[in-house]
């Protein structure tokens, strides 16, 4: 997947501005930055959920616009931060949404579905959860049904905005793992959006950090998370060094700041 010359704007200006991006198979590319800095909308352009003022973006050999909504689906697959709580359904209901576009007319023609809804729930702990309402869930619960919905759809592509949000400690451990391990062993192309620096160290093989709406760096972890780097889009004394133990990158402020930062005019606190 790859992007050339995106703009986004919402009337008053671009939000994004003349962002290019290559996306790779079997490679987790993590979008940070401060809030307000582009990388949520940005991924909803990707997704042909935002409308782009400028630029392409690209699905293999198909340009995004020229795809029906159906191709589109088969291609690519969005979690979105948040999405309406449907009544009266299961969570079996709800993960199997994730098969529409690869369904017929009368939900019919899906032989494969059953097994890769099973497999998706699986995959993201709700398979105990399956005949419960979906409107009885907690939030962290609901987040993870509608992962394995994305899952279901099964999709070479999927792009995710702040997923560990509503979260405990423990899912978001695993929710890292698990895309890592759909890079490594399956080859889809992940784009995800996060705020914790140190999640993003931990499972992008690419970072692209964003300020005022446009990349102002991109790379390995190691070349981007940098004192430097982070200091100045964040607009505060920040210290990186590896974990002896693990090898990690640890992102880490040295301070609240005392003004406002230098990219942007809000002063800004890094998740860690």
């Amino acid at each position: 997947m790859s992007s050339a010359g995106v703009c986004i704007g919402y009337g008053h200006g671009d939000v994004v501005s003349d962002v290019s991006l290559q996306l790779e198979p079997g490679r987790v590319t993590a979008l940070v930055g401060p809030n307000g800095s582009g990388k949520s909308t940005l991924l909803r352009g990707l997704a042909r959920l935002q409308r782009l003022s400028a630029g392409t973006v690209r699905v293999g050999d198909h340009e995004v616009d020229a795809l029906s909504s159906r191709e589109l689906a088969r291609r690519l697959t969005v979690l979105a931060q948040s999405r309406p709580t449907p009544q009266g359904i299961t969570v079996r209901d709800a993960v199997e949404l994730g098969r529409h576009p690869h369904r017929g007319r009368w939900r019919s023609r899906d032989p494969h579905g059953p097994a890769v809804v099973e497999r998706a729930m699986g995959l993201t702990g709700v398979a105990a959860l399956a005949e419960e309402d979906v409107d009885s869930l907690s939030g962290g619960q609901l987040q993870r049904v509608w992962l394995a919905s994305c899952l279901a759809q099964d999709t070479a592509v999927l792009m995710l905005d702040e997923p560990t949000n509503h979260l405990d400690l423990r899912y978001q451990v695993e929710l890292l793992d698990l895309l890592r391990d759909l890079a490594d062993d399956h080859g889809v192309t992940i784009g995800v959006v996060l705020h914790d620096l140190n999640h993003a160290a931990r499972v992008a093989d690419v970072i692209a950090v964003l300020a005022e709406g446009r990349v102002v760096a991109c790379g390995a972890p190691e070349d981007v998370l940098t004192a430097d780097v982070l200091s100045e889009v964040y607009g505060i004394d920040i210290a990186v060094a590896r974990d002896p133990e693990h090898g990690h990158l640890e992102v880490r402020p040295r301070s609240r700041g005392r003004g406002p930062g230098r990219l942007h005019g809000d002063r800004a606190l890094v998740a860690v």
